[in-house]
Formats: structure tokens, C-alpha cells, sequence
């Protein structure tokens, strides 16, 4: 195997097991496929392989073996809403790893929606710099030269990336507030904005709300929006109660960056409307409810 992606590993993730990190940094859909990887010695600890059970600590070095990649593209479409000689940004959809070893992820579609750079630094394959889950569709970070994958994932480690995500939660949240709690005895914070409000058959209310990551754990809005007492909807993970809609998909996504340019230091903001099923819930779910209420009043 060759190609390998490392990573070196912060304080965020002291006292992870090696494939609990390696799940993490290499966005992996399954921790069971990350203990896999390791055992079959395609992830490495510090370039050795290790068991499983070894626990990780600040400055160890994650290596992700990845097959011969130059050959393998997954031909799929992906919108670009930003595009110069170093960096990207796609619209990533739902449902589609960023990275895990198989064919159909981000990665391997990149070479598919976007050439190479023309500059002199140009990485042989453009790649994503950050992740977002497997279920959560938006704006994905690309860097196209070695310049920007440097700088931006210095960028991301000293949290200078500004993010915003749209979510669609259970029940009527108002104003706004910022969630600081442990996730994985690892601090997390979110800070949260209610939008608009709508009625629902399912749950009474919903409420849009801008969620602003400020630390980047694993599920972090999701666990936060729960936490609230407001899960997103379609999260089948953390809601304890009431309505799911599993079938709908997650109601997250990823809507705006914020980021120093790695190579001229401007300030960029890059940012996209909702999905379109975000705007049609809401209006199928408010007719409905007018709808009930108008036959309750005959």
C-alpha cells in the first residue's frame, strides 16, 4: 500500500484508543471498520503497526495507507462554489464519507470534479482538509497545493476557520445561547442562533437555527442541539423520544467558511442557501398543520 495521508494528533485527542482516533481524524464511517484497519495494519501508529487497545497521546502520528490512489477516481458530480489555483470549496452530499478507504467517497471523486493546479506545488490529488459526517451535506474545504494543505490545516488546528451550519430542530428554541459541554471528557462549545419557527404535526414546533462549532468533536452539534433538549431532525442517534424521520435524512448542513487564503492571507467567505428540503419540510409541514386546524375549527 502506498500514498499515505498522516496526521498528527492534538490534545483533543489524549486518552482515544488508536482506533477511536483513527475513526475521528480520518472520518471513517465505523469505529468497527477503524479497528479493522488496524488490526490489517492500514492504519499505523507513529509509522509502526500497533493493537488496537493502544491508547494515543499528544504528537503521536496517524498514517492512513491508502491504496495506489492516482488510479482510483469515483466518477461523481459535485458542485463547486469556489475555485482558484489552491483551494476549493464543493458542496459534499449526504450520505458520502469524505475518506474511508473504499471507492465511492469525497476524496476519490475529487480528481473527477476538479484538474489539478497549475501551479509549481500542485498535490497530485486535490484533498479535503476537514471532514464532515457521513450524513451531513455542505461545504467541504479542498486544498489543491501543498501551500494550502499546510497552511489551512494549520488554520483548523488553531481554529481560525470560522464554520456555520443550518440545522432544522425538534420543538420552538428562541434567541440564542451557547452550549459548553464535555463531549468524550473533551471540552466542546457551540454557539447557537434561532431563526425562523414553524408548526408541525410531528412535534408541535420546529425551529432553524445557525449553529457555530467553536471546538470540532465528533457529532458535536448533534450531541449540543440534544443536549438543548431540541435534536436535529432526522438524528436517530440522540433523540430519546418523539419523532425522527429517519426517512427525511439528517436536517444539517454545512453553510458557511470563513478562512484566511493560504497563500495571500484575504480573508474568504464562502457560503450556500439550505437544501431545498429544508424549505420543503418546512412549507409541507406548516400547510398541514393549517390544514388540521382548519378542519378542527368545522
Amino acid at each position: 500500500m502506498t500514498t499515505p495521508h498522516e496526521v498528527v494528533l492534538d490534545e483533543a485527542s489524549v486518552g482515544l484508543r488508536v482506533d477511536r482516533a483513527a475513526q475521528d481524524v480520518f472520518d471513517i464511517a465505523s469505529r468497527a471498520r477503524a479497528r479493522k484497519m488496524v488490526k490489517r495494519g492500514e492504519i499505523l501508529l507513529n509509522a509502526a503497526e500497533v493493537e488496537t487497545s493502544r491508547f494515543v497521546k499528544a504528537g503521536d502520528r496517524l498514517t492512513l495507507l491508502a491504496p495506489p490512489a492516482p488510479t482510483v477516481v469515483y466518477a461523481r458530480d459535485m458542485p463547486v462554489v469556489h475555485l482558484d489555483d489552491d483551494v476549493a470549496v464543493i458542496l459534499k452530499p449526504a450520505g458520502l464519507p469524505v475518506r474511508d478507504g473504499r471507492l465511492r467517497t469525497v476524496e476519490n471523486a475529487l480528481p473527477h470534479v476538479l484538474t489539478q493546479s497549475p501551479l509549481p506545488d500542485a498535490l497530485p490529488r486535490p484533498r479535503a482538509v476537514h471532514r464532515l459526517d457521513v450524513r451531513t451535506s455542505g461545504l467541504l474545504l479542498v486544498a489543491r497545493t501543498a501551500t494550502a494543505d499546510v497552511a489551512l490545516g494549520r488554520a483548523f488546528a488553531n481554529r481560525d476557520v470560522q464554520k456555520r451550519y443550518r440545522a432544522v430542530v425538534r420543538g420552538r428554541l428562541e434567541g440564542e445561547g451557547v452550549v459548553d459541554r464535555p463531549i468524550a471528557d473533551r471540552a466542546a462549545s457551540t454557539r447557537w442562533t434561532a431563526g425562523g419557527h414553524t408548526r408541525s404535526l410531528h412535534c408541535e414546533w420546529t425551529t432553524t437555527l445557525d449553529l457555530f462549532p467553536l471546538t470540532g468533536r465528533t457529532h458535536q452539534l448533534r450531541i449540543h442541539c440534544a443536549s438543548l433538549g431540541h435534536p436535529i431532525l432526522g438524528d436517530d442517534l440522540h433523540t430519546k423520544d418523539g419523532p425522527v424521520l429517519r426517512a427525511a435524512g439528517l436536517f444539517l448542513f454545512a453553510a458557511g467558511l470563513d478562512f484566511a487564503h493560504p497563500r495571500t492571507g484575504t480573508r474568504l467567505a464562502v457560503t450556500a442557501n439550505e437544501p431545498a428540503k429544508f424549505v420543503a419540510y418546512r412549507a409541507r409541514e406548516q400547510r398541514r398543520w393549517d390544514a388540521f386546524q382548519a378542519r378542527a375549527a368545522t
